[in-house]
């Protein structure tokens, strides 16, 4: 799966592969398992950068994937999607090495150093 850093929805587009399991990395299981530790994490980064103000940073992962329209980042901020990007960052250990290096891909792409931080 090729990802296209340039392109505003290369992770939608990736999540979309994942989701609809056009690839053999992860079982959707665990797949779902890992995003809503990515959700959970990005909105505690959220928080700690921009102060407690409510926001839930949630996938589009429970709605029907068959949707012409299915978008599984849904609507984010900018705020919110640095936020998933520095959660997908933090969670790179968790991920078997194919699924690592589509995301770590991604983040190169949308300019993350990856490594020792």
């Amino acid at each position: 799966m090729q990802i296209d850093g340039s392109n505003k929805g290369g992770l939608s587009e990736l999540l979309e592969a994942l989701l609809r399991n056009e690839n053999r990395y992860i079982s959707n299981i665990e797949l779902i398992h890992l995003l809503h530790r990515i959700e959970d994490d990005a909105t505690e980064i959220y928080h700690t950068k921009y102060g407690p103000d409510g926001t839930r940073i949630k996938f589009n992962i429970n709605s029907n994937e068959k949707d012409l329209d299915f978008a599984p980042l849904g609507r984010q901020s900018a705020k919110s999607l640095e936020c998933i990007r520095k959660s997908i960052k933090k969670n790179l250990y968790l991920m078997q090495e194919s699924l690592r290096t589509e995301f770590e891909r991604y983040l190169i792409l949308c300019g993350e150093r990856i490594g020792p931080t």
